[in-house]
């Protein structure tokens, strides 16, 4: 299968969880046998375009002119994706599929769509109402009905958790069955022949004691104050535990004044 994945991000540019996930997942894919190509945003010095262990990545500019906002910077970039996936399919055929990123690449994907007649596969890796707890203004409405249009217009749906499926499922009314659970998945082959380092993990705590450690972006949508809610609870049966919090992001004044 010849899949496009189109993304805002993708390694070494990383703003969130979606480039990581991008580039396992595409290489994952070129493993299994199936032809991947990535366009993206380019970054900095990054090359246009590389071969990445098997996965082609094309990086577009934006235009050279100063948008007004966050939301037009989006559009010019979705302009400049579908030019870019445009030449590759003039070049070398369509794709069996798009495989599209948030709400962030859903005017390109759309284009394609109905282009070329690909269809769509989309993950929401999260939404602007859970990012916010509801929609307060009228940008963050812009965002939410272009997560809509996407699920829409797409043929599949996948998401991380069974939370986010009954969270889109609220806010945009798909057909359970349309939307599909792939949990994020992890290499734990990355991990082997790691020896514990007793010395730093005393900095924490003593070696009787248990550690709970949070590694993420301290923002809303990541549920780390639900974490810390939920502490006096757990030590109220496991009072030997501590918690470690190793991030940054928007919450971190919050959590200081906390004393965490």
């Amino acid at each position: 299968m010849r899949i496009l994945m189109l993304t805002w991000e993708y390694p070494p540019r990383i703003v969130g969880g979606i480039a990581r996930v991008v580039h396992d997942l595409s290489h994952k894919l070129v493993k299994d046998g199936h032809e991947v190509t990535v366009v993206t945003y380019k970054d900095g010095d990054c090359p246009e375009y590389e071969d990445d262990k098997g996965v082609k990545i094309y990086r577009v500019n934006n235009y050279m002119i100063s948008p007004n906002n966050f939301i037009d910077w989006i559009m010019q970039l979705n302009f400049n994706m579908v030019a870019k996936a445009t030449e590759i399919i003039n070049k070398e055929g369509k794709f069996d599929c798009i495989h599209a990123h948030d709400w962030l690449v859903a005017y390109s994907a759309k284009t394609l769509k109905n282009s070329y007649e690909m269809p769509i596969v989309s993950t929401i890796h999260a939404t602007e109402a859970g990012r916010n707890s509801g929609i307060h203004d009228e940008t963050q409405r812009y965002i939410n009905d272009t997560e809509w249009l996407l699920t829409y217009e797409s043929t599949e749906v996948i998401v991380n958790s069974n939370y986010m499926k009954c969270e889109l499922q609220r806010l945009f009314g798909l057909p359970f069955e349309k939307i599909n659970v792939v949990p994020n998945g992890i290499n734990l082959n990355n991990f082997s022949g790691i020896e514990k380092d007793y010395d730093f993990r005393r900095q924490y705590a003593m070696d009787n004691e248990k550690i709970i450690l949070y590694v993420g972006r301290l923002v809303y949508e990541k549920g780390i104050q639900n974490l810390i809610s939920a502490m006096p609870k757990i030590l109220q049966g496991y009072n030997d535990t501590k918690l470690v919090i190793a991030g940054k992001g928007g919450m971190i004044d919050e959590l200081r004044a906390r004393g965490k």
